[in-house]
C-alpha cells in the first residue's frame, strides 16, 4: 500500500499522515503527474493495483476495511 499526496502543500500531507497515524509509505505528487498517469481525477481516490501494473479496481472517496480486504484478497487468486 502507498498513499500518494496531491493537490496540497506538501507540508498539509505530511500534517495528514501525522495527524492519522497512516505507518505504510507515503509520497507527494507535486505536480499532478502520477495522477495524470493513473487517471486521479477526484480525491479521494484509491487504487490497488497488481505486481504487474495491471489496474485491480479503483473507487472514490473512502472506502472501508471490508471492501479493501476484499480486493486485495483478489490478489492472492492472480
Amino acid at each position: 500500500m502507498l498513499g500518494i499526496g496531491l493537490l496540497d502543500k506538501r507540508d498539509a500531507c505530511a500534517r495528514f499522515v501525522a495527524h492519522y497515524h497512516l505507518s505504510f509509505p507515503n509520497a507527494y505528487d507535486g505536480d499532478g503527474r502520477v495522477a495524470k498517469a493513473v487517471g486521479f481525477t477526484y480525491q479521494p481516490y484509491w487504487a490497488v493495483i497488481a505486481r504487474g501494473g495491471q489496474l485491480v479496481r479503483r473507487g472514490y472517496g473512502p472506502s472501508g476495511e471490508t471492501e479493501l480486504r476484499r480486493t486485495i484478497e483478489t490478489l492472492a487468486d492472480r
